[in-house]
């Protein structure tokens, strides 16, 4: 059992904080700045990610349209219709048309072009371009129009 002796010189509450003093007005700022400065970083990755991604889709869509654009020309070439076929690939006709701006369905920040070279009597290369500017994270025009080039040889059966 405890005597009252010993109850009185238990430390008080009152007492443990007495001889503590807080942080001051200078160490409070300080911190505050690491903080900011933190916070700051952590939020210009999250920008710079976001870039990133936004034109890794870009590229790859672009990519997209030029396979798409390459896979219409070889379906034409093989085609036994009349006015289609090997014979009538050629830049400018009808399977090898450019499309301009908002000319593409569902895809009107793009714009795709074809070239067609006749490597001989029985192979052409087919070049397919396609264009697009860069979209800022906060929207709008990042720049200059960037391009991807997809191309392949058909041959005449």
């Amino acid at each position: 059992m405890r005597t009252l002796a010993a109850v009185r010189k238990a430390p008080s509450a009152a007492r443990l904080l007495r001889g503590t003093r807080g942080f001051t007005l200078a160490e409070v700022l300080i911190a505050t700045a690491f903080i900011m400065v933190a916070f700051g970083s952590v939020g210009i990755g999250f920008l710079r990610g976001t870039s990133s991604v936004e034109t890794g889709r870009q590229q790859t869509t672009a990519i997209y349209l030029a396979e798409q654009r390459l896979e219409q020309i070889k379906a034409w070439s093989l085609s036994t219709v009349t006015t289609q076929g090997f014979s009538s690939v050629a830049a400018g006709a009808a399977c090898c048309r450019n499309e301009g701006y908002n000319t593409i369905a569902d895809y009107g920040n793009y714009r795709r072009t074809v070239t067609v070279t006749s490597n001989g009597s029985t192979t052409k290369v087919l070049l397919v371009s396609v264009f697009y500017f860069p979209v800022n994270p906060s929207g709008g025009n990042a720049g200059n129009e960037r391009r991807v080039d997809v191309s392949t040889l058909i041959t005449n059966r």
